[in-house]
């Protein structure tokens, strides 16, 4: 397991250093310490970036952060070893460790959660009077300034 926190670690000081990375873990792990209110997630997902500006720190460990959480500072201790997956926000980049998933994970569930929202195209309904258009002031005739095939 040493090898995969490993792994783990260099994987996001990567994505750090490219931007935001979204960390997936086990919160029920006995190290970890976050609110009580999120401590009974097998899923919770937290995004880090640098430019926190609460501390944060990244060791060999694991991640020291000062987070908020309801408009309340909260200092934090999440391990690699509770880590199961990490991404960036985008899902453009990312890997899952299989060996650290919980059981009761649906990892299907969970991309459908993380994947980016991708905006819908608004539909407008057209109104229609029935009626068909009204010609041309040209009183029916086709304009000459149209375009036509040439043999």
């Amino acid at each position: 397991m040493a090898t995969a926190n490993k792994k783990k670690y260099d994987f996001l000081l990567y994505l750090l250093e490219e931007g935001d990375a979204m960390v997936c873990l086990d919160s029920r792990h006995p190290q970890v310490d976050v609110p009580a209110t999120h401590k009974n997630n097998s899923s919770l997902n937290l995004v880090f970036n640098l430019n926190f500006r609460h501390p944060m720190k990244v060791t060999a460990e694991g991640i020291f952060a000062t987070l908020v959480f309801n408009g309340k500072p909260y200092e934090c201790v999440l391990p690699f070893n509770a880590m199961w997956a990490i991404h960036d926000s985008n899902m453009k980049n990312g890997q899952v460790w299989e060996e650290s998933i919980p059981r009761d994970v649906d990892l299907a569930a969970q991309a459908m959660k993380a994947a980016p929202k991708k905006p819908r195209a608004k539909l407008q309904s057209i109104k229609r009077s029935g009626k068909p258009a009204k010609e041309s002031a040209t009183g029916g005739k086709r304009d000459r300034n149209h375009l036509r095939v040439i043999k």
